[in-house]
Formats: C-alpha cells, structure tokens, sequence
C-alpha cells in the first residue's frame, strides 16, 4: 500500500482548503471594516455591543486562518499575521475610539494600526485567492 506523502506544499501552489479559508478571511475583513466603520463614525448609545462581538468573532477565526498558514508552510505570513491581530485585539480591547466633546474619535497610531492590519489580511487573502485560482487555470490537480 503507497504512504500518503507529507510533504510542503510547492511554492506558488495554494490548497483548496486554504482557498476556501482566504475567502472566509476576504469577508470576515469586510464585516471587520463595516463593524470599524460604524464604531469610528456613529455615537450609538449601547455601547457598540455588537460590533465588538462581530469584531472578536472576526478576531477568532483569524486566529484560525492564521493556524491554517502556520501548517502550510507560510511562517513568515503567519508570523506578521499574528502580530497584527495581537495588535488589533489590543487596541480594541482598550475601546476604539474615545470620547471627546464633540463626539468619538479615534486616535491615529489607533485607526492607522487597525487599518493596517485589515489591509494586510485583505492582500494576503487575495494574493492566496490568485495563486489557488492561477493553479486551477494551468490544470494542477493539487490545488
């Protein structure tokens, strides 16, 4: 009986299942921006309750997609994913945005760390999307 191989993958070639997890990652950072985007701009009353739970949620299966990059192989993606979703959870733990007299706002390092990491799992998302794509265009059966 042959042995399944467990082997790296090959550079540029995405697995479906990480295809798959890209996109799920695509649309968790577009509620993450929806949910951000309310909080920054609105002065609800309840305390933005569920945006912040739509944001851990988003935070959680990042956390995930961040597994799924460790175990194929892309170290050096999981390792700056990481960071930048400690970070994000750090500063929305302290509460995004404080308030001011004339309303909320949020403080630069705050929203300029946010928005980069958001930018960072929307490029990685879609760099994976384009390689699992590119691979099942040339026919390789291992995508």
């Amino acid at each position: 009986m042959e042995q399944p191989s467990h082997t790296a993958p090959a550079v540029g070639i995405v697995p479906s299942s990480l295809a798959v997890e890209a996109s799920v990652t695509l649309v968790a950072a577009l509620f993450s921006l929806l949910a951000l985007d309310d909080i920054t701009t609105d002065n609800a009353t309840t305390g933005f309750k569920p945006e912040y739970r739509l944001l851990a949620v988003c935070g959680a299966w990042l956390l995930l997609f961040v597994l799924q990059l460790w175990r194929t192989h892309r170290r050096a993606l999981a390792a700056v994913s990481l960071a930048l979703v400690a970070a994000a959870a750090w500063v929305v733990s302290d509460g995004l945005g404080h308030k001011n007299a004339g309303g909320w706002s949020v403080f630069w390092a705050e929203y300029s760390l946010v928005t980069i990491a958001w930018l960072w799992f929307t490029a990685v998302s879609v760099t994976l999307l384009a390689r699992a794509f590119r691979g099942v265009r040339s026919g390789d059966a291992s995508v």
